[in-house]
């Protein structure tokens, strides 16, 4: 049948079933010959609605605690401990192996040593060469992938159950095979020489870099950020094999399954596959001291010519991650920088318009870990941001925050936790923090009942102990040179009386010409690296990290431009403030 036959064989058959569809009953005709009037039903009368009854919602009951699923942990006779869940939701399989060989255990000499080695993993055995490695994974729709941070590397694997065997044989094979062939080894050695030079226009790891090596010092493994170029010149495939076979031995592993398989059928593959893994012990890394608290602030600039924006990291040393006061610690960093709610986000993002967002967080390490607070802005309102971060810093370790921020900060917490364990891979991401930092096995199983036992008190005292915005450690990665606005952001904020609320001061600043506008206030100007010595001496850094030089600071700090009471710089108060009838913006910030 042609197309054209086709087309007019269906038109014949939508007149056919149209025709054919059953009448609708008609009224029979009046005895006046009338038709019109008999097709016109008559009206019937309107039954009148019951009112709309508004109720509230039920109110939220006590948030309960989630249970993670049983862990069924053992040790492999090679030293490996397996920790097993059963999950028969979906017929997958997700598989970390976690090996205590991360850039905390480089050589002094060779930083960057541990991630170099776990990328090598899959460039080749003696059974495939790394494009036969991907094709094999591939092709039982399965992924294979290598990561390192500071405390370890891990090799996360996920695939169909019907196919885990292939994909734990390769595991295997990864580990205990790996060639590390010199032609690999030269190419990875040029794309990251690539990636270094590309990281020297990246604002956001240059201020990682300086942070970590002006908080941590070159003595601490923490310190020790990414490699260069000249450790990739020195670094040898013989210091790749000898790292391989210190570090990853059985003893050095822990592998975490969460899958559809039963405990037999887990025991069984582990034992044909990683069992393999060479038996072994290595010395436990023995972090030294953690550097000594600053007395007095810190700022380190970044010069980087022309750039438009001022990355600003605020911050000092925090805690472990297997430290008690992580949950409170984290309730209050969550209400001042947790999120698009949260006191440093409304404050400089929706109500003066300085960046694009600004946060805080408590670092996660085995050793002492990072407090920090961040953000990127507009080269000319750095000033301003900086000002607005330490005032913000100042209130959450002077002042609790009020219950209505402290409700709705655990709410948040409580409530989006079961969203970090409703996949398998979540769980399994889940028991390697747990094994790795030293977590109490019921750590996860209770943590909505200690986020709901932190009030106002408890988070304050837990920020006076691990926030220090006095001697805090400052770095901004932007133009040294470049010029900041400075002083108050307009002529009729300046002329407020010293009591105006912040609400009052910014609304002062939005002003508008007859044609709507905003009026451009007039302000100061002073250099990048001028404006930075209000918070403390400057020590200026070229972008390979040498020093450029070297500011006192002011003598005489300057008042910050805009002024604030604690209590206006709480969430709900924040908000109330964006969200009023007429939104004010600052001109400055515009």
């Amino acid at each position: 049948m042609n197309r054209t036959s086709a087309v007019l064989l269906a038109a014949l058959l939508a007149v056919h079933c149209k025709s054919s569809n059953t009448p609708a009953v008609q009224s029979p005709a009046p005895a006046d010959g009338n038709a019109h009037a008999a097709a016109t039903p008559t009206p019937e009368p309107e039954t009148p609605h019951a009112p709309a009854v508004r109720m509230d919602p039920p109110a939220n009951g006590p948030a309960r605690d989630v249970h993670l699923p049983a862990v069924r942990r053992r040790r492999l006779a090679n030293g490996i401990e397996l920790n097993a869940v059963e999950y028969h939701t979906l017929p997958v399989l997700h598989v970390r192996l976690t090996v205590r060989a991360g850039s905390a255990h480089d050589p002094a000499n060779l930083p960057g040593l541990a991630s170099i080695t776990g990328d090598m993993l899959k460039e080749g055995t003696r059974a495939h060469t790394s494009a036969q490695l991907a094709e094999a994974i591939e092709f039982v729709g399965g992924s294979l992938d290598v990561s390192t941070s500071s405390d370890a590397t891990v090799i996360s694997v996920s695939v169909l159950k019907d196919h885990a065997e292939t994909a734990l044989n390769l595991l295997a094979e990864v580990l205990t095979q790996p060639t590390f062939p010199q032609g690999e080894l030269d190419k990875l050695k040029r794309r990251e020489n690539d990636r270094l030079e590309r990281s020297q226009n990246d604002p956001s790891w240059l201020s990682r870099r300086a942070f970590a090596g002006a908080l941590y010092g070159a003595q601490h493994p923490y310190g020790r950020f990414d490699t260069t170029p000249d450790v990739l010149r020195r670094l040898t495939r013989n210091d790749i094999v000898g790292f391989h076979r210190t570090l990853y031995v059985g003893g050095n592993m822990t592998a975490v399954i969460v899958g559809d398989l039963a405990p037999a059928q887990v025991d069984a593959l582990v034992n044909r596959t990683l069992g393999r893994v060479r038996a072994g012990t290595s010395p436990a890394l023995t972090y030294p001291a953690a550097p000594a608290a600053a007395t007095a602030r810190q700022v380190v600039l970044v010069h980087r010519p022309n750039s438009p924006q001022s990355v600003v990291r605020i911050g000092n040393l925090g805690l472990r991650r297997r430290d008690d006061d992580y949950v409170p610690l984290s309730v209050a960093t969550h209400y001042l920088g947790g999120g698009a709610s949260a006191r440093l986000f409304m404050d400089l993002r929706e109500l003066r318009s300085l960046t694009y967002g600004a946060y805080a967080r408590v670092g996660e390490a085995v050793d002492v870990g990072t407090w920090s607070a961040s953000g990127q802005v507009r080269t000319p309102a750095t000033g301003d941001a900086m000002y607005a971060f330490f005032r913000h810093l100042e209130c959450a370790t002077t002042t609790a925050a009020p219950d209505a921020e402290m409700a709705q900060t655990r709410s948040y917490l409580v409530d989006s936790f079961p969203l970090s364990i409703e996949t398998p891979g979540n769980i399994a991401d889940l028991i390697v923090g747990m094994r790795l930092f030293g977590l109490a096995d019921d750590w996860y199983d209770n943590f909505r009942t200690r986020v709901q036992g932190v009030d106002g008190a408890a988070a304050l005292a837990t920020a006076q102990r691990y926030v220090h915005p006095d001697r805090a450690l400052v770095v901004v990665v932007g133009d040294a040179d470049a010029e900041v606005e400075t002083g108050a952001p307009c002529p009729a904020a300046a002329a407020l009386p010293a009591d105006a609320t912040l609400g009052q001061q910014i609304q002062a600043c939005v002003t508008r010409s007859a044609e709507g506008a905003p009026a451009a206030p007039a302000r100061s100007h002073a250099a990048l690296k001028t404006v930075l010595r209000e918070f403390g001496p400057v020590r200026v850094l070229n972008l390979d990290g040498s020093l450029r030089e070297e500011l006192a600071a002011a003598d005489h700090p300057a008042p910050p431009p805009v002024h604030a009471r604690c209590e206006e710089l709480s969430a709900p108060a924040l908000q109330a403030l964006s969200h009023a009838e007429a939104p004010a913006r600052p001109a400055a910030g515009r």
